[in-house]
């Protein structure tokens, strides 16, 4: 600061005594004064020292829809990436979880001054690039030269799509699943099923020996899940996006046909009943506990089997290979995450861009399939992973990176999603036909629609 200071007044003094000088001459002698004073010097790790105006160096704004504690290992990262003052951008991420995020969003991102990277749910996603409020991303993932699943760029884009655009990053991905007990599994003899008889014959095999098949916790969205692991296979995402657009309905009879499958499973002791009451605590502590063999969600809900199995000798994975239909369209209904996204209208594009780039690179890509046992959406990039049913899963999602393999329960609204999972479970009550959950379903849809 002395130094900034004293070549301040130097280059003022100069300025004083040239009295044959213009004004703009003079103005232009500061600024560079000013400028040179401003810089800093920084080693490189390399050794080499460059100048870098830390005055000059953009704050972007990062905000996340989850906690901290969903991405721990990102708090660190950054903190590394602001240290070093030859970066050209600072980030600044902010956690606000759950609460009132959509609403803060949507405001902000209407502002004069939207921050720069913004995390979207795939629903709230479709809206924002559907109504070209985002930044198309196709040519800086290309020139990145990140290789992408090819499911994961489709989910990237709005659910009319015909320019393949890319209006985001997808970050995680899982697969809706079904999770075994291996010790139960190996004691009984049992291997694992791969179609709906084989299925069956497990679940009976089960039955006998005095466990529950599957279960799952269909008082919330695992639920939905049990569909989205059919429909996926039955009739693919089109039947999905042409619902949402009003262009097809939730009770085509391929949707509902769907739904019978997982009825008759429901009917054929393969699903539990007592699952219609269980949240995915209690479905999780069935489980872990040994009274059911199975367990019904996506992979993602491996951490919390994990916390609840801490400390005891349970070993799990998931069953590789699902055919509930003959020659399915896909082999597994995947969920590529949130979208991480730039504001069309940002202030700063590069500047974006810069923190997009880090943020999702391999280092930091790399270090969350290693820290955080997380499957990314480069193949690649994955080879870093440990735990069994991760490593299942992501060899599952090299085989169904099509659009065909959209999740469900992303691709449709709050609202139906609701009514959906609270008609699931009527129907494993018993108290619901397939037909009838999906007719009620759909009526939702065309109220929700026509307040639109």
């Amino acid at each position: 600061m002395r130094k900034k200071i004293l070549l301040f007044l130097l280059v003022a003094s100069m300025i004083l005594s040239l009295t044959g000088c213009g004004a703009q001459a003079s103005t232009t002698s500061v600024k560079e004064a000013t400028s040179a004073a401003d810089e800093t010097q920084s080693t490189k790790s390399d050794g080499t020292t460059v100048a870098v105006a830390s005055s000059e160096r953009k704050t972007v704004r990062v905000y996340i829809k989850w906690t901290e504690a969903q991405l721990p290992n990102w708090p660190a990262l950054i903190d590394e990436y602001n240290a070093d003052d030859t970066n050209p951008i600072k980030i600044e991420a902010t956690y606000f979880g759950s609460e009132g995020y959509d609403d803060k969003i949507k405001a902000d991102m209407t502002s004069d001054d939207p921050p720069e990277i913004v995390q979207l749910m795939k629903t709230t996603f479709n809206e924002y690039s559907a109504n070209g409020d985002l930044l198309e991303l196709s040519s800086f993932i290309k020139d990145n030269g990140w290789n992408y699943n090819k499911g994961a760029l489709a989910w990237a884009g709005p659910l009319n799509n015909p320019k393949n655009e890319v209006f985001g990053i997808p970050d995680f991905a899982n697969t809706s699943c079904i999770f075994y007990n291996t010790k139960i599994f190996d004691e009984l003899g049992l291997t694992q099923p791969t179609d709906i008889e084989s299925l069956k014959a497990v679940s009976k095999t089960l039955n006998d020996n005095g466990y529950k098949a599957i279960v799952t916790g269909a008082t919330n969205w695992c639920a939905s899940d049990l569909l989205a692991k059919v429909q996926a296979q039955l009739t693919g995402s089109d039947i999905l996006v042409k619902a949402y657009n009003n262009e097809a309905k939730y009770n085509d009879p391929t949707l509902v046909k769907a739904l019978e499958i997982v009825n008759d499973l429901v009917t054929s002791g393969v699903i539990d009943k007592s699952s219609a009451d269980y949240t995915d605590d209690d479905a999780i502590a069935e489980f872990v506990s040994g009274n059911a063999a199975m367990y019904s969600a996506h992979t993602g809900m491996a951490t919390a089997i994990d916390s609840v199995a801490q400390g005891t000798d349970f070993k799990y994975n998931i069953i590789e290979k699902m055919d509930f239909v003959a020659n399915p369209l896909t082999s597994v209904s995947v969920t590529w995450g949130s979208m991480w996204c730039i504001p069309a209208n940002v202030k700063d594009k590069e500047a974006a861009l810069e923190a997009m780039k880090f943020l999702w690179s391999e280092d930091v890509a790399k270090n969350d399939v290693e820290q955080l046992g997380k499957i990314v959406n480069v193949d690649a990039w994955n080879a870093g992973l440990t735990h069994p049913v991760a490593l299942t899963a992501s060899k599952q999602l090299v085989g169904a990176g099509t659009a065909d393999s959209f999740y469900l329960l992303d691709m449709v609204s709050s609202k139906v999603m609701d009514n959906l999972n609270k008609g699931i479970q009527e129907m494993i009550q018993g108290k619901a036909t397939p037909q009838e959950v999906m007719d009620n379903v759909q009526k939702t849809w065309e109220e929700e629609s026509a307040q639109k």
